[in-house]
């Protein structure tokens, strides 16, 4: 090992054996059990499973595959390790090839074309989500702008991962090779990488900022918007990971590719973050379906609002907003009504038939009387 190199920047725990086998599993089991209990939630809700449940799964598997590459990476000391010069090394230390350098160059690879697919699939997710649960009108104004989001979303996730496969043309042996072939036959990820950063923030702010004022237009209490924004707010954290990303993006692209650079720890910085950033992005896009599993907390109408979302249904949502703390009863009447209080302001003598007709008619329909009741409809028998 050689003690002369530096990664440029300061040394960080996530440059350690343990912390990058910890992020990579951690994170990868924590996304498991995380997309598991919504599709739980979801059939518990008896909800169907949509567009954005469903692109949580690859969004998932993308991410563990980051995960096993992390870990494999420091099994093999291609990653969390220094950078070993082989023996017989040339002059220029960036031509020197070995097997730790080929390892990491192909685990370099692979997250640089699973992140922004990975990252693709769970901002979908969210926006998904928000045209569940917002977009009551299809053609509305709001539908229109998040569908015109999704789609910015899947040119954006599709168009860095071209620029990554062709990074090399077609010379893709150059990017598991040396650190000299990837400089010789291969255009500088600098730039890509650097815009990937800044965009990928930019997306999780609007993202983040697109449910709050269409929240605030319902008609709830102020204490439940509170309480449902409190919710939607949790995507500040995704904003925070892809912040964090982005200085050091920052710092370990300026640093670059040079001969007193450790290329191993660069690499392991780039990558750890990157695995967080998607990682914790997952996990907070499932919170809002999560939350019908806190039973007993202190965030009861947060969670009756939150399920109502949910549900996306029009009168679930009126019925939370205008019933307080009576019971709300639904009579389903197939007898006229007007028709009896045409009758029952004629003559006295009608009146009495009118009575006798009226009694026959809640007889009949007594048994269609339905009530409804935190949701749940009661036949009367």
């Amino acid at each position: 090992m050689s003690d002369d190199y530096d990664t440029g920047y300061d040394h960080g725990y996530w440059q350690t054996p343990g912390h990058v086998v910890a992020a990579g599993i951690g994170l990868s089991f924590l996304d498991i059990v995380a997309v598991a209990m919504r599709f739980a939630a979801r059939k518990s809700q008896r909800q169907p499973l949509k567009a954005d449940d469903w692109l949580l799964v690859p969004a998932t598997l993308l991410t563990l595959g980051i995960g096993v590459s992390m870990t494999y990476g420091v099994s093999k000391q291609a990653l969390a390790y220094p950078y070993v010069i082989p023996p017989d090394a040339p002059e220029d230390i960036l031509a020197a090839a070995s097997e730790q350098i080929s390892i990491e160059g192909a685990i370099q690879w692979a997250y640089t074309l699973l992140l922004p697919l990975a990252l693709g699939c769970t901002k979908a997710s969210f926006l998904f989500f928000y045209r569940r649960i917002f977009a009551v009108d299809r053609m509305g104004k709001t539908s229109m702008m998040l569908i015109g989001m999704i789609v910015f979303i899947g040119i954006w996730s599709l168009g860095f991962f071209l620029t990554f496969l062709f990074m090399c043309r077609l010379d893709f042996w150059a990017l598991w090779t040396t650190a000299r072939a990837i400089i010789d036959h291969c255009i500088s990820d600098t730039n890509p990488n650097f815009s990937m950063a800044i965009t990928d923030v930019i997306t999780d702010a609007v993202i983040l900022i697109i449910p709050i004022p269409l929240i605030w237009r319902l008609n709830l209490t102020l204490s439940k918007k509170i309480a449902v924004t409190a919710v939607f707010l949790f995507g500040a954290i995704t904003v925070a990971a892809s912040l964090t990303r982005l200085v050091l993006t920052a710092q370990i692209l300026t640093v670059g590719y040079s001969d007193d650079v450790d290329p191993i720890l660069l690499v392991t910085s780039f990558i750890y973050w990157g695995m967080v950033e998607s990682g914790v992005a997952i996990f907070v896009a499932c919170l809002p379906t999560l939350w019908i599993y806190s039973k007993g907390s202190s965030w009861t109408p947060l969670v009756k609002v939150a399920r109502s979302f949910a549900n996306s249904s029009i009168s679930s949502l009126r019925l939370l907003t205008t019933r307080r703390s009576k019971e709300s009863i639904r009579i389903d009447n197939s007898f006229d009504n007007q028709y009896i209080r045409k009758r029952s302001v004629s003559t006295p003598s009608d009146s009495r038939s009118v009575n006798v007709q009226k009694v026959q008619s809640n007889d009949i329909n007594s048994s269609q009387q339905t009530y409804a009741l935190k949701d749940i409809k009661v036949a009367r028998e």
